[in-house]
């Protein structure tokens, strides 16, 4: 797994991973279980986007990144299950909410350019994706679980996305 990250980190300009792996025992029980901690750090454009990737206990990941310098509407990027897609016509697997028609358009063209959408298609891959205000500044963060097929590509696809938002500002 470390020499996927390390091509992944490799493809992006300046970025650098960390790794730390540790046993955790399961409480109640006499068995241990390896956590693998991935840290990627993608400079871009005087921005930072950071993913935390935790395997072991948990299988969550975390992008985020803090906008400088510009402004973007609100809005939160959910997945649609795939229940939901199986039986449904449309075509889009995520549900845009945003209160700026034209942003919302652009987001929704950002996904498959990405490539976002086809990784949903292909994978389990169901991020929360939304701006958070925080004092004086906006963060974009991305939660989902990492039980998925293709971790790398979900996690190139989400650089690539949040790429596309700096270019914007």
């Amino acid at each position: 797994m470390i020499d996927q990250y390390k091509v992944l980190t490799e493809s992006f300009k300046g970025a650098q991973l960390q790794h730390q792996e540790s046993k955790v025992k399961v409480i109640g029980t006499g068995v241990f279980i390896t956590v693998s901690k991935f840290t990627v750090t993608v400079p871009y454009k005087n921005h930072h986007i950071v993913v935390f990737n935790e395997y072991g206990t948990s299988n969550v990941a975390t992008v985020k990144m803090k906008i400088k310098k510009g402004f973007i509407p609100e809005f939160e990027i959910t997945a649609r299950n795939h229940w939901k897609n199986l039986f449904s016509r449309r075509k889009n697997y995520f549900d845009i909410a945003c209160s700026n028609s034209q942003f919302k358009n652009y987001l929704q063209e950002e996904l498959i350019k990405s490539g976002m959408e086809q990784i949903a298609k292909e994978n389990l891959f169901e991020p929360t994706i939304k701006v958070e205000r925080i004092v004086g500044a906006q963060c974009i963060n991305t939660e989902y679980h990492l039980q998925l097929n293709d971790k790398i590509g979900a996690v190139k696809a989400l650089i690539d996305f949040y790429t596309e938002i700096v270019d914007q500002l």
